[in-house]
Order: C-alpha cells, then sequence, then structure tokens
C-alpha cells in the first residue's frame, strides 16, 4: 500500500502528540497538556478509577492527583489511527507504572495498569489535538 506525503506526516504527527501526552502527564506539566487536548475535548479515566469529564475539570484533577505518586511512566506503543481528512481515530497501548512511596525508601510499592486509550483526534490551526479519549482496563497488578 503506497501512502502520500502528508498520511505520513499526518501519522507522524499523531504518534508525536501521544508521546507528548505521556511526558505532559509523567513530569507534571499540566500546561503543556493543553497543547495536547482540545479544550473541549471528552476525557475519561474510569477504567482505572478516575473521573470522566470535560478537559478542563480533567486537568485540575490530574494536578490534584498525581503528586500523591512518587513516579509514574506512561509507555506508549502500538498506535493505530485511521485517518479522514482533518479527523481521526486511534488506539494506543498504554504500560502505566506508579509508584506510591520515593525511590530512596525500602519496599517502593509499585503497581500498574495495561491500557488501551480510545482516541478521538481533531486537526487545530495549532496542529493535531485529542478531541476524545477513553482507557479500557486490559490488566492490572499489585494495586494498593
Amino acid at each position: 500500500m503506497s501512502r502520500t506525503l502528508v498520511e505520513l506526516s499526518d501519522r507522524w504527527d499523531l504518534q508525536d502528540l501521544m508521546t507528548r501526552y505521556a511526558t505532559c502527564i509523567d513530569s507534571r506539566d499540566f500546561e503543556g497538556l493543553d497543547r495536547v487536548f482540545t479544550p473541549d475535548a471528552r476525557v475519561s479515566y474510569e477504567a482505572s478509577g478516575g473521573p470522566d469529564d470535560a478537559y478542563p475539570a480533567i486537568r485540575a484533577w490530574l494536578a490534584e492527583m498525581l503528586p500523591v505518586f512518587a513516579a509514574t511512566q506512561h509507555l506508549m506503543a502500538n498506535l493505530e489511527v485511521s485517518l479522514d481528512g482533518d479527523a481521526a481515530t486511534g488506539r494506543c497501548m498504554c504500560f502505566n507504572p506508579m509508584a506510591l512511596r520515593p525511590v530512596e525508601e525500602k519496599d517502593q510499592q509499585v503497581f500498574f495498569y495495561g491500557l488501551w486509550y480510545v482516541l478521538e483526534f481533531v486537526r487545530t490551526d495549532a496542529g493535531w489535538r485529542i478531541s476524545r479519549l477513553t482507557q479500557q482496563q486490559a490488566y492490572h497488578h499489585n494495586l494498593p
């Protein structure tokens, strides 16, 4: 199958967008998430016990909730994308270990989720953004 340069560029941009999402979450760059989501995006973290709400409420919730963890990693892989002009849908795998205690402490509790993100993207004047993100849980281990 032959792909156009525009399609290849769009796919690369969407891959970068998912990397930006993971980097912002793990570095606690909540303002940076404004370059990931549309202002009216819908985000559901219900599969891992979080809320389902509009992006501004989710951003505030993340800023309040994530500092509880000593560390998180969102390892993103297998982004499958279907492009349709200035819109796209996709599914992306996420392996998400989270540490509850600082690394220096003995017996640090680490638990993890295996997730899928079901995604809707839209091309904006500022580039591709996520307009809808919904978690689907595949598995979890060692939950507190």
